[in-house]
């Protein structure tokens, strides 16, 4: 078995959070964490085939039998751990992918509530490998942001459903992050629960690398340049009138090099002014309830 104790920290995302900025930020220097006692295993690790945590620990709800390891999960864990005493997971589709892929067109709405299974699936791998319990890290964000940087994903994926369509089916009020964290709250196997604004994440990195890693967090120095970027207001533009003449093909892609956000090409906004600040306000409420949880530690910029 793991050497005791072992600590288990898992950064679940969310989706459109800065969570590959992260991602790659750590695993830049995963050599010198595993020098610090700390293995980190993020999408890298985590997607190939037979690598899910789904298939290493050969959970119910792996969507692939054939590729689960046999092994006892304590034997599976230790050759991940290697020794060490933290093991760091990340990984967003783990509680779920963005898109609920069992409505009309696989990228045009979002689960309701946000994450339905997320509780179950971290019961599941806590029941397995963590008998004291997941510290869970979760950035989360305001709803229209989040809203609008799906609908560019979405396009970037090849779906170009109309905006309207895409508001009417994943309304503002669907993106509650605070009913998501009470949820996680409630789930045995869950012990602490860190979270952060992804407006914050640049003013909040270290904090959220220290609930990570702890003194380890030293060796981390995040990554300058901009990954994932969204789309600017002109390259959707182009991307449509492509379609309308009746091209096809990766035209998203194409325009988001051609027509990079800057400073005289803004990025693409799918919430007028109005909707936005009734965004904002339910933003707000929720970051004020997420506040008073308990077992929940919000990270604001210090200073």
């Amino acid at each position: 078995m793991s050497q005791s104790p072992l600590d288990i920290v898992f950064h679940i995302g969310a989706h459109k959070t800065a969570t590959t900025h992260l991602q790659h930020s750590i695993g830049n220097v995963s050599d010198k964490l595993a020098e610090a006692g700390i293995q980190f295993f993020g999408p890298q690790s985590l997607r190939q085939p037979g690598k899910r945590l789904e298939a290493r620990f050969n959970l119910p709800f792996n969507p692939r039998k054939s590729n689960a390891d046999p092994r006892p999960s304590d034997v599976v864990l230790d050759e991940m751990v290697q020794g060490g005493h933290r093991l760091l997971l990340s990984e967003e589709n783990y509680i779920g992918v963005l898109f609920d892929r069992s409505t009309d067109g696989p990228m045009h709405r979002i689960a309701a509530p946000l994450y339905p299974t997320a509780g179950e699936r971290l019961m599941a791998l806590a029941h397995k490998i963590a008998p004291q319990g997941i510290d869970v890290c979760l950035g989360v964000r305001e709803p229209a942001g989040f809203l609008n940087s799906a609908y560019g994903q979405a396009f970037l994926a090849g779906h170009f459903i109309h905006v309207n369509k895409f508001k009417q089916q994943n309304p503002l009020s669907l993106v509650d992050w605070a009913d998501l964290v009470a949820r996680l709250r409630m789930t045995p196997g869950v012990r602490n629960i860190t979270v952060w604004r992804q407006e914050d994440y640049h003013l909040c990195t270290d904090q959220i690398l220290r609930v990570m890693l702890g003194d380890a967090a030293r060796h981390v120095v995040p990554i300058r340049r901009l990954v994932n970027p969204g789309l600017s207001q002109a390259a959707v533009q182009h991307v449509l009138d492509m379609r309308s003449a009746g091209h096809d093909g990766p035209l998203a892609h194409l325009a988001r090099a051609e027509f990079p956000i800057g400073p005289t090409r803004p990025a693409y906004q799918a919430y007028d002014r109005e909707e936005r600040a009734l965004s904002s306000e339910f933003y707000q409420a929720q970051i004020a309830a997420l506040d008073l949880m308990d077992g929940v530690t919000l990270l604001r910029p210090q200073g």
